[in-house]
């Protein structure tokens, strides 16, 4: 009978995880399509060892807009998933120069209005043997105007095949008036790309080049994302024989100097009427221009000291790591595992103080070299961003409440069930050394305190060497005392000895595990939904379920508790499926949602603004949330002196955001930037907020 009871749960349990994402759906139902979508051909009927080309045909209501290749500061470009039959090879998109489409004075797109059409070339193998190609595409687009709309649509189009290929009338002037406004490249016009005294120099010779006066209304599209500030100024100077073009710099533009950039350049010819454009590919130019900077640009600079200060900042930051409360727990055991065998066998001691040490090393390095990765290919990212993604969220959770159950001796380390997960940061020798010091790695991020986020934000400003090393001293900091313990026998004789006391803290460490679990689970909740809590809830109790079906006698006990176990994997996963919920953490009343244009009105009718940058997983943002920024004295500073406060949340990923945080040389949240009241630049507040400091900035912000 309590096999039956347990195989009746079990069955409960799937049946709840197996209905959670259809509940999520039913509340999902889409609208009224905005933009009417068809494919194109210039051909009606084509032939083996044919080559043609198809389109994606758009046309926009009046005043909606789609992207280009770079969408600029916001936006996403159209996506075509293609299902075609053996012998049918479909290139990449060709993209007719873009738009400008601005949205305020500090926000640039690039795009298109009206009708579009996106060729892409098609080549049919000269054996293929069906009477008739089906087209079928999954297009996905962002439209957009004072909202955007994701669609999604499903697109066909079939073509007979015939001995002879014959053309289609209308497909072939939509494909040839896109093709037609493709940029080419020219081989008379050559290209350099520089970056100095603060400004992005693009060089220009030959062709059209070569006589800067017949051109006007130059324009550069880039194609990488972050190379140029897209609404920045774009001026034209006159070079020895060539045309150059000075641009604001971008998050990106120290990654991107040493390498070539591709992009469009468009002008108005000598007419005064044709629009021309040739597409480009600037190498790295020698620079040497001498040119003025430009106001307000900057140049990242690594901090006083050199690169030797920048480590030491880190190395700094990576021992506070040691007392944030997120970490703290997780560090614990380790401590109890050096307790047992301090006085036993202190050579134990010291392999696991090395163990340790090599797992914080290779996650904090491993962590720093995705970032540059990321970096590199052009997307803005910043510190803690793996917590942005929900299913390491719940992953994360699932993990911290397994070693939680550990603690209170639900189960025993090393069982075949546990053996895993949970039990890795817990199990003797190695092993455990070593995964508790990954273990520790994860925990700390969202955690970064006042010197670690410094460090980190000036580091990811340079190459990929310097990341890496202030990376690893960032690590060093953070295992530096058990390093230090565990080489040092004389510290080891002021240990405690073991004893029953150790019984009781280890069950007491279960609970700070369980809230870092309700922080993670509120966290989730934002980032996608209730459904999103309840896989999560849903894993939980499969994994509750799986360690208590463990403990009873007989095989098939065992047999429930893996497929427990597998049923709290599945619901993690799930959580990966589910659509990204819009919710962010509630504004309070004083509070709106951060964007570049409401800061830009904010200072010109006058009035100064804070900017809080901020994420739920952030727990520096919270204690600074709950002791600084709601206080009474700070709400009543906010009423006294006029400022507003915008929020900035960046829980889930914003590329927007990341920008931003990337524009004042930080590494992630918090960010507390501070607008004067007269306009110009913001000022950068401490990670750490103190009442009396913020108050006086606010001051500071009002009357300047």
């Amino acid at each position: 009978m309590r096999f039956l009871s347990g195989l009746s749960a079990l069955i409960a349990l799937a049946g709840l995880v197996a209905t959670a994402p259809a509940s999520a759906q039913s509340s999902w139902s889409s609208g009224e399509a905005i933009i009417e979508a068809d494919l194109v051909s210039d051909r009606s009927i084509v032939a083996p060892g044919d080559s043609f080309h198809i389109g994606l045909h758009q046309i926009m209501p009046e005043g909606w807009h789609t992207y280009w290749r770079n969408p600029g500061d916001n936006g996403l470009p159209v996506e075509i998933d293609w299902d075609l039959p053996s012998g049918v090879e479909i290139g990449e998109i060709v993209w007719p120069v873009p738009i400008e489409l601005p949205l305020t004075d500090t926000i640039m797109d690039y795009g298109y209005k009206g009708e579009l059409v996106l060729p892409m070339p098609v080549t049919v193998a000269s054996d293929f043997a069906g009477e008739a190609i089906e087209f079928r595409a999954n297009a996905t687009w962002l439209v957009c105007d004072t909202i955007c709309v994701p669609e999604d649509r499903e697109l066909t189009l079939t073509l007979p095949v015939g001995p002879e290929a014959e053309p289609d009338e209308a497909g072939y002037w939509y494909i040839r008036g896109a093709l037609e406004n493709e940029p080419r490249a020219d081989p008379a016009v050559a290209a350099e790309f520089a970056f100095e005294g603060g400004r992005v120099i693009l060089e220009l010779s030959g062709g059209a080049f070569a006589n800067p006066d017949a051109i006007s209304d130059l324009r550069f599209f880039p194609y990488q994302t972050g190379l140029i500030r897209n609404a920045g100024v774009q001026s034209v100077a006159t070079g020895e024989g060539s045309t150059l073009v000075l641009l604001e710099p971008g998050y990106a533009v120290t990654t991107a100097a040493n390498s070539a950039q591709a992009g469009v350049i468009t002008w108005q010819g000598a007419d005064g009427q044709t629009r021309q454009s040739v597409a480009i590919e600037a190498q790295p130019g020698e620079g040497g221009y001498d040119l003025p900077a430009v106001a307000g640009a900057s140049v990242p600079q690594v901090v006083s000291g050199g690169i030797l200060g920048l480590v030491l900042l880190a190395f700094g930051g990576g021992l506070i790591l040691n007392l944030m409360p997120c970490v703290f727990p997780v560090l614990s055991i380790k401590v109890l595992k050096f307790v047992q065998a301090a006085h036993a066998d202190p050579g134990a001691v010291r392999r696991q103080g090395a163990f340790f040490l090599a797992g914080v090393l290779i996650s904090f390095v491993g962590l720093a070299g995705m970032l540059v990765i990321l970096r590199e290919v052009g997307l803005p990212v910043g510190w803690g961003f793996q917590l942005q993604m929900p299913i390491v969220v719940a992953s994360l959770a699932l993990l911290l409440f397994a070693i939680g159950l550990n603690l209170l001796g639900a189960f025993e380390v090393g069982t075949r069930l546990m053996g895993l997960g949970a039990g890795l940061a817990d199990k003797p020798g190695w092993k455990g050394a070593f995964f508790t010091g990954v273990l520790a790695v994860v925990v700390a991020a969202p955690c970064v305190g006042p010197l670690a986020a410094g460090a980190l934000g000036l580091a990811l400003t340079q190459p990929a060497p310097v990341v890496l090393l202030v990376a690893a001293a960032m690590g060093l900091g953070l295992a530096a005392p058990f390093v230090v313990l565990s080489l040092s026998p004389g510290l080891l004789r002021f240990l405690p000895k073991p004893g029953a006391w150790m019984v009781t803290f280890r069950q007491f460490l279960a609970f700070p595990m369980f809230a870092s679990v309700v922080w993670l689970a509120w966290v989730l909740s934002i980032q996608s939904g209730p459904t999103g809590l309840l896989l999560l809830g849903a894993a939980m109790l499969a994994l509750s379920f799986a360690v208590w079906a463990h403990g009873q006698d007989g095989r098939a006990w065992s047999v429930v508790a893996l497929v427990g176990l597998a049923l709290g994997v599945a619901s993690v996963v799930m959580i990966a499926r589910l659509p990204a919920t819009t919710s962010t953490q509630s504004l309070s009343a004083r509070e709106e949602a951060w964007s570049r244009a409401r800061v830009a009105e904010l200072q010109g009718m006058g009035q100064a603004v804070f900017v809080d940058v901020t994420a739920a997983w952030c727990v520096t943002c919270q204690i600074n949330k709950l002791t600084v920024l709601g206080s009474a004295p700070v709400e009543a500073a906010f009423d006294r002196f006029g400022v507003a406060s915008l929020r900035a949340d960046w829980t889930n990923r914003d590329e927007t955001i990341a920008a931003l945080i990337s524009e004042h040389d930080q590494a992630g949240v918090p960010l507390y930037l501070l607008y004067p009241a007269s306009g110009g630049a913001p000022r950068v507040l401490p990670t750490v907020l103190t009442t009396g400091g913020f108050v006086d900035a606010l001051e500071w912000a009002a009357d300047n």
